[in-house]
């Protein structure tokens, strides 16, 4: 396993809680490198996820298809990102979204049963757990929703040029205003104007 992936995926952790040397080997036991294309998709919606993902390099997109064949973008994650679906993990239930790579990718993967089990047979694993839970799924999704209502279209997509300048290089506009829960006609027009 590639040593860079590795430290990355330590200090990843250790940003949330800082964990020993002796859980983090259990992790890494655990842990296989996928590589994924552009376009091939890591959870299909519809089907039960079983993958708990650190991104080690790339661009994912997590996003849902309606009835009527819309799409709505849920998340954009980026290199050194954690990527899953973990309702579906937890209940053993189909994904309600798709995750699909928009760059090639490499990841290291966790199944996360076991992932889960592991979690539960450490302290400084659980604590590591509860900070990611409330840093991704309460406090960032909170801004975001907030960010959504409260700010202009444009002040949200220079945020996110400004956190990820290389995004809308790599990333498809579509997904990007999709993200920013916008039009694409929208995104450029604002794009034209900031130019």
């Amino acid at each position: 396993m590639d040593e860079l992936l590795i430290h990355g995926f330590r200090e990843k952790i250790n940003s949330y809680y800082p964990i020993s040397d002796a859980s983090f080997e259990e992790l890494l036991k655990m842990a296989s490198v996928i590589n994924l294309t552009k376009n091939e998709v890591l959870v299909q919606q519809g089907l039960v996820a079983r993958q708990f993902c650190f991104l080690y390099s790339g661009y994912i997109i997590a996003y849902i298809n309606d009835d009527m064949g819309h799409t709505y973008n849920k998340n954009i994650a980026v290199s050194h990102d954690f990527i899953a679906s973990t309702v579906s993990s937890i209940l053993n239930q189909p994904s309600k979204f798709t995750i699909k790579a928009v760059t090639d990718c490499v990841l290291l993967s966790l199944p996360y049963k076991k992932f889960r089990e592991t979690l539960f047979q450490a302290d400084d694993l659980k604590l590591f757990y509860i900070h990611y839970l409330e840093k991704n799924w309460v406090i960032e999704k909170e801004e975001r929703e907030v960010s959504i209502v409260m700010e202009e279209a444009q002040v949200r997509y220079k945020k996110l040029l400004q956190n990820h300048p290389d995004m809308e290089r790599c990333v498809p506009l579509q997904d990007i205003a999709s993200h920013l829960g916008i039009t694409p006609t929208q995104l450029s027009r604002i794009r034209r104007h900031l130019k």
